[in-house]
């Protein structure tokens, strides 16, 4: 029920409606995407199988759109300010560790520090699914924060790199995800007739973490030192998303057998999805990791080709609520589709024809805005496939993919910038590289919208 809008209320689908008076175990009527004035997917696509099979009906849901729902939306905001916040100020990290800590240790080597922290935070949502139906949103979260508090205090303790990549690395990463994935989908669960705004707000709150969290992390290594930098920022985890993870509850309870893992990972619009996640992410930090290189190469001083990577953070964080509205006017796959396309031709144009600050300022606000439509749009579109109650699950498999884009996408950058752009003092193979896995995002997301179409002819996108 990919529609231009999510404002009408969900129908209700009775026992005998789905799956017959003799099966009610695998209607999941609660949970059946949404119906809408634009269409829905059908009655038939509501029984799927993603429920297994001898679960017991869910209760009653509370009812979407009220007050308690934007709490939700602050606290998921808080979280992934966070979480994501701390995420990405890695770099300023990165550069304390090959300059001062590891002077002798190659900058690829500190670099799995952060790739690990990504790939465990992304692939580790996979869990998230299962654990927040056994256990609930508000347990998951807290555990989480209690892990990246740990991993953090660890962190400040060691003495090696390989302690920092288990620690700051693959624990926190580890942590992150218990955070990351439930405060994405459940905001969507909460909201019916402003789904998409709620999304969008919600997942800005990673946005504004990068800047704050960038700017916060640097003043506080000038003056304290790294160690007490990464004690300081697990005593913030502590207070904010310990204080956000209390309010987390679910609104639409889950059968006791939990949703078919297996069913949703094959079900072919999920892997269209995750395909797109995956093109994204071997090619979205292209202009993150490089844009500064560039603004170098042009005589910009290092504080200023810096500011670029704030500039697309503020665009990042005004993007994601934009999304929201672009959503609701053009419909999600439209939109994210449309964004995917600009970008790409973005990045090869600019980046190759443009050396001017200018241009790369244009670049960075453009970009960090419109590329923010993934992680604005992908919670919503997996909500109106999967329905509330599959959609952490959906979103833990999609990440997986994610995941798995970054650790091929992140090294191979590298690679490649190494042997073919460095020599020559370009950065061709490198647009090249972010033009075609951005462009391949946005097909795949037609591709959903063909499947979804094919399934669905009557069905608006």
């Amino acid at each position: 029920m990919l529609s231009r809008s999510a404002s009408t209320p969900s129908t209700q689908v009775s026992h005998e409606s789905c799956s017959g008076t003799n099966k009610p175990e695998k209607c999941d009527h609660q949970d059946a995407p949404d119906s809408t004035a634009d269409g829905a997917l059908g009655m038939e696509e509501a029984c799927d199988g993603w429920s297994e099979k001898n679960s017991t009906p869910p209760a009653e849901p509370i009812p979407a759109d009220s007050g308690y729902a934007w709490v939700i939306v602050v606290c998921a905001a808080l979280n992934l300010m966070c979480t994501l916040g701390v995420v990405n100020s890695f770099g300023v990290f990165s550069t304390y560790y090959i300059n001062y800590i590891y002077p002798n240790v190659s900058a690829a080597s500190i670099a799995w520090v952060g790739t690990t922290m990504s790939l465990f935070m992304l692939g580790g949502a996979i869990a998230t699914g299962p654990l927040t139906d056994r256990f609930g949103f508000r347990l998951v979260s807290l555990a989480g924060t209690a892990i990246c508090c740990v991993a953090l205090l660890l962190a400040s303790f060691t003495n090696a790199l390989w302690q920092l990549v288990l620690t700051q690395g693959v624990m926190f990463g580890i942590g992150a995800a218990c955070i990351f994935s439930p405060s994405v989908s459940l905001p969507a669960q909460w909201h019916e007739k402003r789904r998409p705004l709620a999304t969008g707000i919600a997942v800005a709150g990673s946005g504004a973490g990068g800047m704050i969290f960038t700017v916060a992390t640097q003043e506080m290594m000038d003056k304290i030192g790294h160690k007490w930098t990464l004690r300081a920022l697990a005593l913030i985890l502590l207070c904010v998303s310990g204080s956000a993870g209390m309010f987390y509850k679910r609104r639409v309870a889950v059968p006791r057998g939990g949703v078919n893992l297996g069913a949703i990972a094959k079900d072919p619009r999920l892997m269209a999805v995750g395909l797109a996640g995956f093109m994204v992410n071997i090619s979205y930090f292209v202009p993150w990791f490089y844009l500064p290189t560039a603004a170098l190469k042009i005589g910009q001083t290092k504080q200023a080709a810096n500011n670029l990577v704030l500039y697309m953070n503020a665009g990042s964080t005004v993007g994601r609520v934009l999304a929201a509205y672009a959503a609701m006017l053009l419909g999600p796959i439209n939109s994210i589709a449309i964004a995917y396309v600009i970008c790409s031709v973005l990045v090869l144009v600019v980046m190759l024809a443009v050396k001017s600050m200018t241009g790369y300022i244009v670049l960075a606000v453009i970009y960090g805005g419109l590329s923010a439509s993934f992680i604005s749009i992908t919670p919503l579109v997996l909500t109106n496939i999967f329905g509330t109650q599959a959609v952490t699950t959906a979103m833990g498999i999609m990440n997986m993919w994610c995941a798995i884009g970054v650790l091929i996408g992140n090294p191979s950058q590298g690679a490649i910038y190494q042997k073919f752009d460095r020599p020559h003092n370009s950065f061709m193979a490198m647009s090249i590289w972010g033009f075609t896995g951005l462009l391949l995002a946005a097909c795949s997301y037609l591709l959903l919208k063909a499947i979804i179409i094919r399934n669905s002819p009557h069905q608006h996108l």
